[in-house]
C-alpha cells in the first residue's frame, strides 16, 4: 500500500511541476504569440463587459436578447466568443463594432 503524502509534500510537488511548466513556456517559440492572444481576448472581454454595463443590462438580460442561455454569455466574457456572437452580443447592448484586418 502506498503511503499518503503530507500536505507539504503535495504543495512542494505542485510548485515543482508549476516551475517546470513555466520554464517550458518561457522557452517556447510560441510564448509571445500566446501572450498576445490572451491580451487580445482580455481586451475583447473587457469591451463586451463595458458595453453591457453602459447599456445598464445584466448578463441574463443580454442572454435573453440574444436568445441564448446566461451561461453562454458568461463563457463569451471569458474569451470564448466567435465574431458572429460578438456582434450579436454588442447588438443586444445597443452597440456596433467594426472589424479591421491588418497585414502583419
Amino acid at each position: 500500500m502506498k503511503a499518503k503524502k503530507s500536505y507539504e509534500e503535495l504543495c512542494r510537488e505542485s510548485d515543482e511541476r508549476a516551475a517546470r511548466l513555466e520554464a517550458l513556456f518561457e522557452a517556447s517559440p510560441y510564448r509571445d504569440q500566446a501572450i498576445a492572444e490572451v491580451a487580445a481576448e482580455n481586451a475583447v472581454a473587457a469591451a463586451m463587459a463595458k458595453a453591457r454595463k453602459e447599456a445598464g443590462l445584466t448578463q441574463a438580460q443580454v442572454a435573453e436578447r440574444m436568445g441564448v442561455a446566461q451561461s453562454n454569455v458568461s463563457r463569451m466574457l471569458r474569451g470564448r466568443v466567435t465574431v458572429t456572437n460578438l456582434f450579436r452580443y454588442l447588438a443586444a447592448c445597443g452597440k456596433t463594432a467594426e472589424l479591421t484586418l491588418r497585414q502583419l
